[in-house]
């Protein structure tokens, strides 16, 4: 079932977030821990018509072409942010002085693949798994004094040509 079908299965909470950078084979390297996760919103887009004709609305026709996707984490992990921007963060230094550098700067974002799990109220859970989504509008990090660093990012997820033009599979 896709990604907006109905379930089966009431859940609560959001336990486990996984993202993954996607290859251009449609395989994926190494999952990588979303840290506290705390959301995973997808919104159905549309592309969508109307037909008018005699002074009215004649038909009308909508199809979902992709999804628009929230991830909100509550830590700023380097390798989530790694997967998200495709790039590389560099070390320097000895321990106890290591510097990690992850520098964004004129970033071609990469597709990445996420998988989620939300655990059902009353047993069992459910596993969402969007193949193919890329970050469109960048992430926002708040650093705020007596407050941790919550970050967001939006990303679109399109059909996949591998799993059959579905956005996600339960």
């Amino acid at each position: 079932m896709g990604l907006f079908g109905l379930l089966d299965i009431v859940t609560f909470g959001l336990r486990d977030v996984k993202i993954a950078k996607r290859n251009n084979d449609g395989s994926y390297g190494t999952a990588v821990d979303v840290p506290s996760v705390q959301l995973l919103e997808a919104s159905p887009q549309t592309i969508n018509a109307q037909l008018e004709g005699d002074d009215t609305i004649t038909a009308v026709h909508a199809v979902a072409n992709r999804a628009q996707v929230r991830i909100r984490f509550g830590s700023l992990s380097v390798e989530a942010l790694e997967v998200i921007t495709g790039q590389t963060a560099s070390l320097t230094g000895t321990t106890p002085n290591r510097k990690r550098t992850l520098t964004i700067d004129d970033v071609d974002f990469p597709y990445f693949g996420l998988v989620g799990k939300a655990v059902g109220a009353q047993g069992g859970d459910v596993h969402v798994f969007v193949p193919m989504l890329k970050a469109m509008e960048g992430f926002t990090a708040t650093f705020e004094y007596g407050r941790f660093a919550v970050p967001e990012i939006t990303a679109m997820a399109l059909p996949d040509p591998e799993q059959n033009n579905n956005y996600s599979d339960y």
